[in-house]
């Protein structure tokens, strides 16, 4: 009798395992809507989610991919476990609110104008206050326009209804990422020639990146880092991200 007591814990304790590893080698991968991201035919595709499937590849780890408006991606990514989180700015204040895994894209932000509005013409950043500013609610822009005063903001949940908002002349200026500037016309139906840079942000011109939840065993961490490096090394990352790298 007392054998058997002893192999039904041995079994329960062996499941409990089990299941703890199968559940730590699985993550939550949450993202927003864009250029870099999107759904199309009922699957979350893109070069920065072909970049992520090939890290988790890598790593040995799978992986539920799921849309979501910002804020909400955002604070899964901030208040749960096992949750990776793409593609992010990284800024000085989320540094340390995220275990970093490795860089989507690098940015080159800048405001950019309809060059019919010719009045909408802010020589130094300071100046860019007195304008209208569309962009993300909640997003590294967003929290950045109101870190530095900005109060003429329209935030919204996401970035198809501020560029709409800019091309129906409702606000005066945007912050894209230069380099993506050409896919972001193409997917919003925009005339790219209509459009200007006016100022340069370097600020927050860094990079998007992956990064997982800080309550992620560091282990996971690890070997996501180290995935992730080699998909560099071996020349994956360029593959995949050479479209979207195009000027």
């Amino acid at each position: 009798m007392r054998n058997s007591v002893k192999q039904l814990i041995f079994i329960a304790l062996i499941s409990v395992f089990s299941s703890s590893s199968a559940l730590s080698n699985t993550l939550s991968v949450v993202t927003e809507e864009s250029t870099l991201q999107y759904s199309k035919d009922n699957k979350i595709t893109g070069p920065a989610t072909d970049l992520v499937r090939e890290v988790l590849k890598q790593a040995d780890i799978s992986g539920h991919f799921r849309i979501y408006p910002w804020p909400r991606a955002y604070k899964l990514a901030q208040t749960k476990p096992n949750v990776l989180i793409y593609s992010m700015a990284r800024t000085p204040q989320r540094e340390k609110r995220f275990k970093w895994v490795g860089e989507v894209v690098p940015l080159d932000y800048q405001f950019f104008r309809l060059k019919r509005k010719s009045t909408v013409n802010p020589a130094t950043f300071a100046e860019t206050k007195g304008f209208r500013i569309g962009t993300i609610k909640d997003g590294a822009i967003h929290n950045f326009l109101k870190k530095n005063g900005f109060g003429n903001v329209s935030a919204v949940s996401n970035e198809g209804s501020y560029i709409k908002m800019f091309m129906n002349g409702r606000v005066d200026l945007i912050i894209i990422n230069k380099s993506s500037l050409k896919k972001r016309c193409a997917v919003f139906n925009m005339n790219c020639e209509l459009l200007e840079p006016v100022l340069p942000i370097p600020q927050i011109s860094t990079g998007l990146y992956m990064a997982v939840s800080k309550q992620t065993d560091n282990t996971i961490h690890q070997k996501l880092v180290d995935a992730y490096n080699k998909v560099k090394e071996h020349g994956t990352y360029a593959h995949i991200m050479r479209k979207q790298l195009v000027q």
